[in-house]
């Protein structure tokens, strides 16, 4: 329950942001089409979900948004277009846990700063990472494949899409949490990855889920457990890592951001048509379908987030001596 202090303080926020976005539209903005820039190939959920914001976007503001991958290094090409982009409203980031929490650790230089350079707008979605295996793999749940990885070191091996991807971080923050030795097998990309857990040539694989319901409910993938907190509706009846005694919460998220440098009145706008478009039933549905789980959105929580997530990974990419090819 709210506090008078509280309330009177919220109506103050809402008062000041409601000037701003009428100092924004009284200016003429948007006055072109908006750019989101994805830093990430078409087809992954990075893609999805930008073009999901994209189309609710024009619906809740009527401007014309565009999306432009420019995928590379580990997200951090469009990353930096956007950091030395004009700040000026039209040119918006999709963020994600690599550019802006894992990869400074990992890169020795990079061309952006991603505690200075962005100014959240929203938080869009958190996806978890299923840990899956194949068929073949002799345990289900857990518990089990833990008690299978203490007793057999260095037997079994996990794919992922590269060395530094939050599939490696996830596997290496597994082992680190369980005591386990479990051989890494870095692929170049999700799918070559996917494909050999699939024929069996690497036993295991934490992904995201969009990437992997398919295949489970196909049979050629079994699903050991979801590492975020709280199970997920496309898989109901699998374990999280947590219900098994391992303190883990591991979940790709994605959001938006624009230049530190954009004008507050402009940042005020964008988020709120941001959490409108988030907050429409069909949106929420899609982001669902994605496997996304419900998140508070406010450009204060996701800054909150990429600020706990930078000193998580880094962390462990300092702890665990992980290293790019």
């Amino acid at each position: 329950m709210q506090t008078r202090r509280q309330l009177i303080q919220r109506i103050g926020a809402l008062a000041a942001a409601s000037s701003a976005w009428t100092t924004a539209l009284a200016q003429g903005f948007p006055a072109k089409p908006i750019r989101i820039v994805c830093p990430y190939p078409p087809g992954a959920t990075t893609d999805a979900i930008s073009r999901l914001m994209a189309t609710a976007l024009q619906t809740t503001s009527g401007a014309t948004v565009l999306v432009d991958n420019r995928g590379g290094a580990g997200g951090n090409i469009g990353t930096e277009v956007v950091a030395r982009g004009d700040a000026d409203g039209y040119t918006l980031l999709l963020g994600a846990l690599g550019p802006l929490s894992a990869n400074e650790a990992l890169y020795p230089k990079l061309g952006f700063n991603p505690a200075r350079d962005f100014t959240p707008l929203a938080l869009a979605a958190v996806v978890p990472l299923i840990m899956v295996a194949h068929p073949s793999f002799p345990a289900d749940t857990p518990a089990d494949a833990v008690k299978l990885l203490r007793a057999n070191p260095g037997k079994y091996s996990y794919a992922s899409a590269g060395n530094g991807t939050p599939q490696h971080l996830a596997g290496e923050l597994f082992k680190q949490l369980t005591g386990t030795s479990v051989v890494h097998v870095p692929y170049r990309g999700s799918g070559p990855a996917l494909n050999d857990v699939m024929g069996g040539q690497v036993q295991l694989l934490f992904e995201a889920s969009p990437a992997v319901l398919q295949h489970i409910k196909s049979g050629r993938l079994k699903a050991v457990a979801v590492t975020t907190r709280e199970r997920i509706a496309g898989l109901p009846q699998v374990p999280t890592l947590k219900e098994s005694g391992i303190d883990a919460d591991i979940g790709g998220w994605y959001g938006f951001l624009a230049p530190a440098a954009t004008p507050a009145d402009r940042v005020a706008w964008l988020s709120e048509q941001m959490r409108r478009a988030l907050a429409d039933p069909l949106m929420q549905t899609r982001l669902a379908d994605l496997g996304s789980q419900k998140v508070d959105s406010s450009p204060q929580a996701f800054a909150r987030l990429i600020e706990s997530e930078r000193a998580r990974w880094g962390k462990l990419i300092r702890d665990r001596g992980i290293k790019l090819d």
